[in-house]
């Protein structure tokens, strides 16, 4: 199997703890089975050089927005990481060398490369995984600076969250936005990411790559019952039948008032009896 390597090599990093979970060498591993090769040591090369750049437009600032000023002036106005609008779908967005080469891709890519440069400098730095989009947040007990690496590091406000949560669930009570704003573990980040590369494959109905997106999510979050669901119908889309049913069947066990139960129920059966067909 040509994704062997990098997929073995994702599992085991992904099995490390929080603490030690290296982020940008398990994404350039989601890369690396992607696009068939990825050299791995020359990118996290490419992650300390930049790095390395930065501390020296860093020294001697020691007040949070002055030291987020000039990283993102280096990394911003310098070097012209930016979101790509042009072509938003295209996987190459979430791979973390091409987005490194090109310098534009999506929200959590960029997120992910602002919080590799931070965590080199020993910055106080994590994600906020707004629903539809991503940003970064430098906090201290003093104070907290949102980076919307996706718009070239253009600041956010609480206000500016809570219309984006609003814009997607109608509402941003307290309560739900204590559940947002809470920064994401390593492994949910590395999730999302893999749910993008999905839905950008069902887009473009290359439903074996979809497939391999979500077999590494439910790597990473074993119970969550959608993603064996949409497991067992890309497997049974690409004929892997016997572990379709196994997944659906799952999945109509665990959740039994799903509200697309009758019309997976119905499917189940007319794939045991052979009355359907992937044509």
């Amino acid at each position: 199997m040509k994704h062997a390597p990098a997929r073995q090599r994702f599992y085991e990093l992904t099995r490390l703890t929080e603490e030690y979970l290296p982020l940008a060498e398990c994404a350039l591993c989601i890369a690396w089975e992607d696009q068939g090769e990825c050299d791995v040591e020359a990118v996290l090369q490419h992650l300390d050089d930049l790095a390395g750049s930065a501390r020296l437009r860093l020294e001697d600032l020691t007040q949070p927005r002055d030291v987020v000023a000039a990283l993102n002036d280096y990394l911003f106005a310098e070097l012209g990481f930016r979101g790509n609008y042009c072509d938003y779908n295209n996987p190459a967005n979430s791979f973390i060398d091409r987005v490194l080469e090109t310098r534009t891709g999506l929200p959590i890519i960029l997120s992910i490369i602002y919080m590799e440069v931070g965590w080199r400098l020993g910055l106080p730095i994590n994600g906020v995984a707004l629903p539809g989009h991503f940003i970064a947040r430098y906090h201290t007990v003093q104070e907290e600076i949102l980076v919307d690496p996706f718009n070239q590091g253009r600041l956010w406000s609480w206000s500016d969250c809570e219309r984006q949560v609003s814009s997607v669930y109608g509402t941003a009570t307290p309560i739900l936005m204590q559940q947002v704003m809470a920064p994401p573990s390593k492994h949910a980040i590395l999730a999302r990411l893999l749910r993008n590369l999905k839905h950008v494959y069902l887009v473009q109905q290359n439903f074996s790559r979809s497939l391999a997106a979500v077999e590494r999510i439910v790597w990473l979050e074993p119970d969550n019952m959608l993603e064996i669901r949409d497991r067992g119908l890309l497997r049974v889309r690409l004929d892997q039948l016997f572990h379709g049913l196994e997944d659906l069947e799952r999945y109509i066990r665990a959740a039994p008032h799903a509200p697309d139960l009758p019309e997976l129920q119905q499917y189940t059966t007319l794939l045991t009896t052979g009355m359907v067909t992937n044509n």
